[in-house]
């Protein structure tokens, strides 16, 4: 039962260089942007002519935001690794 916990609750999270909160802060705020697109888009669907490039720019922006932070993390890695070379 512990290491199940482990692997739900504390592996990710440190993984990326967050606590729990801090983790569970940031992809709250994801999962809430990602809800008012799911509306925008369903708002198009009814409506062509309402939102029509919100959804595809918010998801490219988000896309990146994500891609940074993974990048930020898979660097941490690294660095805690002691195979970080910034010339890379």
């Amino acid at each position: 039962m512990s290491r199940t916990f482990h692997r739900l609750f504390v592996e990710h999270p440190r993984e990326v260089d967050e606590s729990y909160f801090h983790h569970m802060a940031a992809s709250s705020r994801f999962g809430f942007r990602l809800l008012k697109l799911a509306s925008c888009a369903f708002m198009h669907a009814l409506v062509p002519g309402v939102h029509k490039a919100t959804v595809s720019k918010a998801v490219c922006c988000m896309a990146e935001e994500m891609d940074g932070r993974a990048r930020e993390a898979r660097e941490c890695r690294m660095r805690d690794a002691g195979v970080w070379d910034p010339g890379l």
